[in-house]
């Protein structure tokens, strides 16, 4: 794949692993085996392994120690007790030892076709700061003194690794938002820009991927929930990085709430991801994901899991999914890994090369792609704009929320940011809308003008007082008093009348103006209204809907509450009737691919633990083609369109038009 291409072609997917060394982990430059490297990557290549995530070891590669004199003022550097050679490599501080055993790595690496991602300043591994040394103590982000010898060894190690065919990208490190404490906004900025620049002045060519775990959109304030990451935005680091990255485990986000295998935990790293992607406007693909399997999952599930994800990240354009990681790490007795925190059975494969569920799934998928008689195939166009507020709206969980929502009811959304420009749409939404849903008084004005002419607005409120929303939605808070507990609402979806029982930490009684109720409270309460406003409509929610479905454990599965879904599609009635193909179960997503007038991709994700036997509506004119799977999932049009989906899986569905 071309460099400048990478994970920027929309239907393309890259499969692969982060790697550290079967036999010895993060002691794997230190404890150099080659035969070991040799059979890693092999069996790596062997079930689908395309590109792999590296770490050159920041303590191994410039290994430099201070020392000091009598007064305690530091004096020099050197290698231990021997000085810094001088050569290229000595003034940078880097070990030529080392050096040699990662470009033999590469060598191996381009002998088994696979690309590399050298993470540069691997300063935190698990839990764990690494670092030279003689850097031991400063802060690794705004201290000038480490800034400095990380600088020369960045400039050393692009140079000198950068004709390398294996190399496809430069990271900045693991998780380098972890790296010490950032005391600031600007000093993250001073830092990222001034790696970013040692490296781009070396290969303009490569692209430069954040490797960071999730943080907040924009810098905000420091946040008591999130403290100092959100130094760390999406948006600070788009200035600077080609690509963008999330690290999802389950287990540390609001998906852990439930099974693996349903759809929260199959469509939440997937809405991350478009998230930071939407609006940056820059790639953004799951570098890292995985989880404490002995605690979350069995084999079989861990590998349904994958097989999820690798269908819906793939429908919604992501360009690809390095799992953490590729051998298990039961065999180190060393810290990190010793230490209480970080497991150790995350691999795809055993330290005896035993091949898990989660490897198999990945050589199928692999395989799977590679044999499509098309490489790429285009996006789905958004059916919805939704505009995300600030951090203590914790967008990452709202967009999670309202995705999963939108994917049930066959919606296709597009994320916006409420401080950035508001892209053009026909349908707006701000979810589970908090303090003024971060939008500025001109954003906001240009809102409703957009909904005044034509567009179409749902807002469901937290707390929410953006000015003029009475006139906007037709309807007025009377009183306002918290609740607790939980409480059944009945809403009238076009003609069908449903109930959805969530949590109600807040009662607001609501007089109606020149709004028509369509929902209401176990107690007669309105809480759905639609009205007009100029030539637009309003869709107004007095409860954060996407709040309360993603703070309550299954409730997205739960009978009581799973219908919640029908609340969206009573929303998008007109969109919904023009899509070529439609469906009626909420497990299932469906995206729409249109390749030209007459072509159209299909792909079908189920999001269930069990089979899918479904029949699916096909719009009049069109013809099935082929139907294309990783597994034994079919489709036959005999009796309209039947699809039978494996638990966990997909299919791709090729459409040609028979209109003239």
């Amino acid at each position: 794949m071309s460099t400048n291409k990478l994970f920027n072609t929309p239907g393309t997917f890259v499969t692969g692993v982060n790697y550290w060394a079967s036999h010895a982990a993060t002691e794997m430059w230190s404890k150099w085996d080659e035969k070991v490297v040799r059979k890693d990557l092999k069996i790596l290549a062997e079930n689908g392994t395309q590109m792999i995530r590296v770490f050159p070891l920041w303590p191994d590669f410039q290994p430099i120690t201070r020392l000091f004199v009598g007064d305690g003022r530091a004096f020099e550097y050197r290698f231990g007790e021997e000085e810094l050679p001088d050569t290229e490599a000595g003034r940078a501080g880097v070990s030529e030892l080392m050096m040699g055993r990662f470009e033999k790595f590469c060598d191996i690496a381009a002998q088994n076709n696979i690309q590399i991602i050298a993470a540069l300043i691997t300063g935190q591994m698990t839990y764990r700061l690494y670092m030279p040394p003689g850097l031991a103590g400063l802060n690794p982000i705004s201290d000038p003194e480490a800034l400095m010898w990380e600088q020369r060894f960045v400039r050393y190690f692009v140079r000198r690794m950068k004709s390398h065919k294996a190399i496809c990208a430069w990271d900045f490190g693991n998780e380098c938002n972890y790296m010490g404490k950032a005391p600031s906004a600007a000093a993250v900025s001073v830092w990222m820009n001034s790696i970013t620049d040692v490296i781009k002045r070396e290969d303009p060519e490569r692209p430069l991927i954040s490797g960071m775990d999730g943080t907040a959109l924009e810098n905000t304030i420091d946040h008591p929930e999130n403290p100092g990451h959100s130094y760390w935005s999406a948006s600070s680091q788009a200035e600077c990085c080609n690509i963008l990255t999330t690290h999802h485990y389950m287990m540390w986000k609001s998906a852990g709430s439930d099974p693996c295998d349903t759809i929260k935990p199959g469509l939440f790293p997937v809405a991350e991801a478009k998230m930071y992607g939407d609006i940056t406007n820059k790639p953004c693909f799951i570098e890292e994901i995985g989880m404490w399997r002995p605690m979350i999952a069995d084999f079989e599930t861990a590998g349904r899991y994958l097989r999820m994800l690798y269908w819906n990240l793939w429908a919604n354009s992501n360009g690809g999914l390095l799992w953490w990681c590729a051998f298990d790490q039961d065999n180190q007795d060393i810290a990190p890994y010793d230490w209480e925190s970080p497991g150790v059975e995350h691999g795809m494969f055993g330290h005896d090369f035993k091949v898990r569920n989660t490897g198999s799934e990945m050589k199928k998928f692999r395989t799977f792609l590679d044999k499509l008689p098309f490489k790429s195939i285009p996006r789905s166009e958004a059916d919805a704009v939704c505009i995300l507020g600030d951090q203590r709206q914790k967008s990452g969980n709202i967009a999670a929320s309202a995705f999963i929502l939108a994917n049930e009811a066959g919606i296709n959304m597009q994320f916006a940011h409420a401080r950035k420009a508001i892209p053009e749409a026909k349908f707006y939404m701000l979810p589970s809308a908090c303090g003024k849903a971060g939008l500025s008084s001109k954003n906001w004005e240009i809102l409703k003008k957009r909904v005044h002419n034509g567009a179409s607005l749902y807002i469901s409120i937290d707390d929410c007082y953006l000015q003029g929303l009475t006139e906007l939605s037709g309807a007025e808070v009377r009183t306002r008093a918290e609740k607790g507990g939980e409480t059944t609402y009945q809403f009238v979806v076009g003609k069908e009348k449903i109930s959805v029982k969530l949590p109600s930490p807040i009662l607001r009684t609501i007089k109606v103006n020149k709004a028509e109720i369509i929902g209401s409270d176990d107690n007669g309460n309105p809480v759905f209204f639609e009205s007009k406003y100029g030539k637009g409509r309003v869709y107004y929610l007095s409860i954060p809907l996407e709040k309360l479905m993603m703070d309550k454990p299954s409730a997205f599965i739960n009978k009581e509450s799973s219908d919640a879904w029908k609340i969206y599609s009573s929303m998008f009635t007109k969109e919904l009737s023009e899509k070529i193909v439609s469906k009626n179960n909420p497990r299932l997503s469906v995206s729409e691919h249109k390749i030209s007038e007459k072509e159209m991709i299909c792909i079908v994700c189920n999001n269930s633990p069990v089979e899918v036997n479904e029949s699916l509506q096909l719009k009049s004119g069109w013809k099935l083609e082929s139907a294309f799977s990783s597994d034994k999932s079919t489709a036959k049009t005999k009796h309209g369109l039947q699809l039978h989906i494996e638990a966990n899986s997909g299919l791709c569905l090729q459409f040609s038009s028979q209109t003239t």
